[in-house]
């Protein structure tokens, strides 16, 4: 009678270890995730996406690169970062300068007469030779007058020091008083020189002259328009060095 009552026992496993052992295989995928997590090899974490894919049968989509969290220490460090911009030297004045003279040139009436730039020197107002100079002469035209008190007034304001640099055409010269476009380069700037001391009472320790020659073209091209644009003469505003981050501040800007 008692072997009739006991009860048959079912062959194989509970019902309840097929939940067991999908519980057991997420908690694996979940460390798996978490260890690829921190670690910043790309190789590994592809192979355990791989792994999580054949565990659970189903498909992972993955574009792009991954980054993962680093676990070593990171410094934490006062000082600000950098944009950019800054990191490659361009402060964040440039152009406000560049701005500010060409409003000071348009408010003299002298936009068509000088070309504002800024370099890595410093802002520079371009003039066309014919606006100072006659053809092949270095004494100032008696109409030069106003682009000179353009730039006065201009230099009044700045705390730098100016280079006066002279440029012609690549068309040689030779004549007694010039034997070559250096010389008439630099007398060029030498004139403007003087005219700036001698009756402008600009400080002389402020001042610096070039002579470039031909050497330093804005246009290479084989046309009248670019030789006229390349004989010039350029008022350059260097950055003192203590300004060289922020060269608005040499300025004294309206």
């Amino acid at each position: 009678m008692e072997e009739e009552s006991a009860c048959e026992c079912e062959e194989g496993a509970p019902a309840w270890m097929a939940t067991f052992s999908d519980l057991c295989t997420l908690l694996l995928t979940f460390f798996v995730l978490l260890l690829s997590f921190a670690n910043m090899d790309v190789k590994q974490f592809r192979v355990a996406l791989g792994s999580v894919k054949d565990a659970l049968g189903v498909t992972f989509k993955v574009d792009g690169d991954f980054e993962g969290m680093t676990t070593s220490a990171v410094e934490i460090s006062e000082t600000p970062s950098v944009a950019p911009s800054e990191a490659e030297g361009t402060s964040p004045t440039k152009g406000r300068v560049k701005a500010k003279v060409m409003r000071f040139v348009r408010q003299q009436n002298a936009e068509h007469l000088i070309e504002v730039a800024e370099t890595e020197r410093g802002v520079v107002l371009r003039v066309t030779d014919t606006v100072l100079f006659d053809t092949a002469s270095d004494r100032l035209r008696k109409d030069s007058s106003k682009v000179i008190q353009v730039v006065v007034g201009r230099f009044s304001k700045f705390k730098g020091v100016l280079s006066i640099e002279g440029h012609t055409d690549d068309r040689p010269i030779s004549s007694a008083r010039f034997p070559s476009n250096w010389e008439l380069s630099t007398a060029r700037s030498i004139a403007v020189l003087r005219e700036l001391v001698d009756h402008q009472h600009v400080a002389p320790s402020r001042l610096k002259v070039a002579g470039y020659a031909d050497k330093q073209p804005l246009d290479q091209t084989d046309t009248a328009k670019a030789r006229a644009r390349n004989r010039r003469v350029e008022f350059i505003f260097e950055n003192p060095p203590q300004f060289q981050n922020d060269p608005a501040a040499a300025y004294t800007l309206p």
